[in-house]
């Protein structure tokens, strides 16, 4: 039932901010998108354990979309995509909690590694919703930094 609801959402939230958002908005639900399809192929390929141990691949592919996630809060404008890089980040640290404690019950990393994706996909259509009602008032949006700072 959960991966039912989790889809619904991330269809939903990521479609919502691909079709109405601002660049930003775009390259979040985009990287969000591409981070689920790369880690549903992944744990069919290899980190099928059903968290036993660690799932190194989808520790990588967590730590890449964290990456991701810092840079386009370093460069963009707004502010919400420092909360979903910070909820990335959470993410990263149920895996490092699941290596220094090999014991932890598999639910728990489970509950632990998803629980972020729940919070960071309507922050993200939120964050189109709230470049939407910029553009409406005529406020100026621009989605980018003009310098690297």
């Amino acid at each position: 039932m959960s991966l039912i609801v989790f889809i619904a959402l991330l269809f939903a939230c990521c479609g919502y901010a691909l079709w109405r958002g601002g660049a930003p908005e775009r390259v979040a639900a985009g990287l969000q998108v591409a981070a689920y399809a790369a880690t549903l192929a992944l744990n069919r390929l290899v980190d099928g354990s059903e968290y036993l141990r660690v799932a190194a691949g989808t520790a990588a592919l967590d730590l890449l979309l964290l990456v991701a996630l810092v840079l386009l809060a370093w460069r963009s404008t707004r502010f919400w995509p420092l909360w979903i890089a910070g909820w990335q980040a959470a993410a990263i640290i149920a895996h490092s909690a699941k290596m220094a404690d090999p014991g932890m019950l598999p639910t728990g990393y489970a509950f632990l590694e998803q629980v972020w994706a729940y919070l960071m996909l309507p922050t993200t259509a939120t964050g189109a919703w709230r470049h939407r009602c910029r553009l409406v008032t005529g406020d100026p949006d621009a989605g980018w930094k003009s310098a690297l700072t």
